[in-house]
């Protein structure tokens, strides 16, 4: 190792802070001994403001001995911070007249909060997973190889059993759900961030979402996927032998997604329905896939977001409603539903596109509880 063939050299040069970072993160996960406290040692941010607090902040809490310490926050309807990208502050741009000393300091400090906006990231995923700990024993679900709830379909029922018999809370079963998927990309992805450094938005937006946790996610990013699954829902939701999509946000359109989220007709669709219904909803890059992967892949997958939906669903009417979610978890749910691009219409912004969003949520949430 360098610090043992150069040891005087390895004094005067600490390892690099990424290194550092993720290394410590890649060894506290594959640690099989740790010490959980069977709290929920977190934070959540319930507020009604419509102003995102910073996403850097990490699950805190004081720990307990209770084994029902996960019913503790059974109204709670918004996940911890931690489960959503970090703010990102980049330096100010500089006018195009300004010196090339300026411009590469600039490059340089930019390079810098990108980094310190990943490693953030990465130690939310952590700091998530170990909070989400004593939530999936309670459930009596995988440890050290989380999956996103809900399970298969086999298991389905025995899971909502759990779940309505511990009183989990919206805020508990997000932080599960977010926390399972990261943690699968944190490996990969912290390999790019030490290979990269710097440059690792370049390689991101190579390699896309697959290799990224939620945490990590720089809104350029965000809203690159955001277009892409617009188009995506635009060219599924085309009914056969028109050449026009219902308009976003309107009743045809909720009409048609609501129907793609029923497990009745997802049992008795066709193949090129369910195909149609996986794109319309991101659970497939396109509606023209083989469709003989119908059965394999696509109508297992549909059927399992729709039970998570109904999940979901239940848990914002039993803790408080749309009007105590964020604004930023009102979008999320949302897009998760296939209103993506809703409030972004007629050029809304800021406040009015919210105010869309809400309404289209609440509207989701009366007709599917009449359904």
């Amino acid at each position: 190792m360098p610090s043992t063939l150069c040891p005087h050299r390895a004094l005067l040069r600490p390892p690099p802070p990424t290194l550092t970072v993720v290394a410590s993160v890649f060894l506290a996960h594959q640690h099989h001994h740790l010490r959980f406290s069977l709290s929920h040692p977190y934070s959540t941010h319930s507020s009604k403001s419509h102003i995102r607090p910073s996403s850097s902040a990490q699950p805190t809490g004081t720990p307990s001995t209770s084994t029902t310490s996960t019913t503790s926050l059974a109204h709670d309807i918004n996940p911890p911070a931690s489960t959503r990208p970090a703010d990102l502050n980049l330096p100010a741009a500089l006018p195009k007249a300004a010196p090339p000393a300026s411009k590469l300091k600039r490059y340089i400090a930019v390079g810098r909060a990108y980094l310190t906006f990943y490693k953030t990231g990465l130690k939310n995923v952590y700091h998530n997973y170990r909070a989400a700990l004593p939530i999936r024993r309670s459930l009596g679900l995988p440890v050290y190889l989380p999956s996103s709830p809900p399970p298969a379909a086999r298991h389905a029922a025995a899971f909502r059993k759990s779940l309505h018999s511990t009183e989990l809370s919206r805020s508990q079963f997000q932080l599960l759900r977010r926390s399972a998927y990261d943690i699968h990309r944190m490996i990969p992805f912290g390999l790019i961030l030490i290979v990269c450094g710097e440059m690792t938005p370049l390689a991101v937006l190579a390699l896309g979402n697959a290799v990224t946790p939620l945490t990590c996610r720089v809104p350029r990013q965000l809203e690159k996927e955001r277009i892409k699954r617009s188009v995506r829902k635009r060219d599924a939701l085309v009914p056969v032998g028109s050449v026009t999509a219902p308009t976003v946000g309107s009743d045809a359109e909720m009409s048609a997604l609501r129907r793609m989220a029923n497990p009745e007709w997802i049992l008795q669709a066709d193949g090129p329905a369910v195909l149609r219904a996986c794109a319309a909803l991101g659970l497939a890059k396109t509606h023209t896939r083989p469709t003989w992967l119908v059965e394999l892949i696509y109508r297992p997958r549909l059927s399992r977001y729709a039970e998570y939906l109904d999940l979901d669903d239940g848990l914002i009417r039993s803790c408080g409603g749309v009007s105590g979610m964020g604004a930023s978890e009102v979008r999320i749910a949302v897009e998760e539903r296939g209103g993506i691009g809703v409030g972004l219409t007629e050029g809304r912004d800021g406040w009015e596109a919210e105010r869309e969003e809400r309404r289209w949520l609440e509207k989701w949430l009366v007709t599917r509880e009449s359904k």
